[in-house]
Order: structure tokens, then sequence, then C-alpha cells
């Protein structure tokens, strides 16, 4: 009996030591973001509001900065440019205490900011993204150090409670004390996995949407590496910089990559919408390829596609560039 007590112990000590790391680290780190979200958000709005600010794009960034500071957080952690804007226009279009007249004022000034990202959409430079990646393997890396640490010491607690009971030591107990040790790490790691895949639900930050779109860029890279078929990445056409554009027999195909998820906005729809039809309309462009990681909706491929366009999920890019003879 004494043995599951012990076994027991260590283990409820792990856990109740992680759980306490967790909320002061990860878990205060998240209520800052939270905070700091919600500070953008109510001054940008304030300022439209009461001094008919037209919001721009570079000042968006400017606030998320200084928030970012002033919260003691990064500010790839929180939301982008464009998830503030549409919280923004959400904001005015279902506000009741603002008038008709400057509401409209309101979104359209929005509207100028939008037409401005669709025009130019904004790509991240490989330093941000380095950037991005390296504080993701740090939090990696401090959630796992906190799971070793509390392991360990749940498992000396173990250890502990059984020399005050008898008052000396035996190299047995080593062995308990190892098995509260992998039962802790294995316990810890599933509550882990669980938390991360609990946030992975959110509304991803600027860093997490962003390192997904360059993950998967470089995993449509690597595909078309294997299709041994000559590329360049982000060319400039027509004052246009599409992900990456093939070039064979004379013909050129230009290939767009969206790690879009099961939800997809319609306003990024109509913005994607719109912007491959400017590549498939630039003169020598054969055909516009937009590759995702599973294939939309039917309604969603239905709004994409026309003779030029084709919505191919990365899983049948090479039967697809085959099939059409561009390969």
């Amino acid at each position: 009996m004494n043995v599951y007590i012990q076994t027991g112990l260590g283990i409820l000590v792990s856990l109740l030591l992680f759980l306490i790391g967790y909320r002061q680290t990860i878990g205060a780190k998240k209520e800052r973001t939270k905070n700091a979200n919600h500070s953008v958000h109510r001054a940008i709005l304030r300022r439209m509001v009461t001094e008919e600010y037209t919001p721009k794009y570079k000042d968006i960034t400017r606030v998320i900065e200084g928030k970012a500071r002033e919260f003691q957080i990064s500010s790839n952690d929180l939301n982008s440019e464009e998830q503030i804007l549409n919280g923004l226009y959400t904001a005015v279009f279902d506000s009741e205490l603002i008038s008709s007249s400057q509401r409209i004022l309101i979104e359209e000034k929005l509207n100028s900011v939008f037409a401005e990202i669709e025009e130019e959409p904004i790509k991240t430079s490989y330093s941000d993204f380095q950037q991005m990646t390296f504080e993701k393997r740090k939090r990696f890396d401090n959630v796992g150090l906190m799971v070793m640490t509390t392991s360990i010491l749940g498992a000396v607690v173990s250890l502990l409670f059984k020399y005050l009971q008898t008052n000396s030591f035996q190299i047995e107990w080593l062995l308990s004390g190892a098995g509260v040790l992998v039962a802790s790490i294995a316990l810890l790691t599933t509550i882990s996995v669980f938390k991360k895949g609990k946030e992975s639900g959110e509304t991803p930050s600027k860093r997490t949407a962003q390192i997904a779109s360059s993950e998967f860029e470089n995993d449509v890279m690597k595909a078309l590496e294997k299709l041994n078929v000559k590329y360049s990445v982000e060319p400039n056409i027509g004052n246009l910089r599409p992900d990456f554009l093939i070039e064979s027999d004379n013909d050129k195909i230009v290939i767009e990559a969206k790690a879009w998820g099961e939800l997809i906005p319609l306003s990024q729809i109509r913005r994607t919408t719109d912007y491959l039809n400017k590549l498939s309309g630039i003169d020598g462009i054969k055909q516009v390829f937009l590759v995702t990681k599973k294939r939309p909706s039917f309604s969603v491929v239905k709004q994409l596609e026309s003779d030029k366009i084709s919505v191919v999920p990365i899983s049948e890019l090479s039967s697809a560039l085959k099939t059409r003879g561009f390969i």
C-alpha cells in the first residue's frame, strides 16, 4: 500500500507543480496577449469614432508593436493587422451606438485599407519567419523543460517520503523513483499536447498564421524540387509577386500556396479570387494553380476556379501538372 501512496504522491506533486508553473508562465502570457489585443482594438476604434481617424496599415503595425512592449510580449503573439481590421469592421457594423452616417464613413475608411492589402498582399520576410520560428521553438523548449523539472521534483518527493517513513535509504527505491519519473513525464506530456490542441482551435496569432503559411510554402517548394522542374520564387510578374513561377516549353504556370484550414473567411476568399484573376490575366500566363493543404468545399472551389485557375491540394499537385502536360 505504501508503494502506491508513494507513487501517487510523486505524480500528484509533479502534476500540481506543472499546472502552477504553466499558469504562471504560459497562462499569464496568454492573458497579457488577450488584454493587448483588446487594447489595440479599443485604441484604434476610439480614434476612428471620436476623431474621425483614417487607419493606415503601417499605423496599425506601429500600434501593435507599441502595445506588445507595453504588455511585455512579442508582437508576433498578437493578432495580425488584417485580423484587427476584420475585428474593427465587425464591431462597427454591429454597433448600435454609432450613427448610420458615421458607420458608413468608417466602413469606407476600412474598405480603403482592405483594398490596399488586396492590391499588394503582405508577405513574411525570411528574417521575420526565422524570428517567429525561434519564438515557437523557445516556447516548446520551455514546456519540455517544465515537464522534466516537475517530473524530477515529483520523483524526489516520492523518495523523500519513503526516507522519512523509514529513516533509511535503499538502492531498490530508485526503481520506484524512476517509475514515478516516467509516469509523470507521460502524464504531463499528454496534458501539454491536450493544451496545445485546445489552443490551436483559438484565433491564430500573427506568428501562428504566418509560420503555418511559410511552412506550407516550403512544403510546396519541396514538392516542386521532387518533380525536377525549373521554378522561381516570388517573381515580379506584372507588379504582382506570386509564390512560384514554373517556366516550361515557353509556358508559364503560376502557383499560389494557401495554408487554409477548414474555415475560410469570406473576405479572404474574395481577395484571393481577385488576386488569382489578376494573375491569370497577365500575358504569357497559361495556368494558375492555387495549392492548398486539403481540397476546400465545393462552394469555395466554384468561386475560385475558372478556365485558367485550378484549385489543387498539395497531394495532387504532381498529377495535376502531369495531366495538363506541364511536366
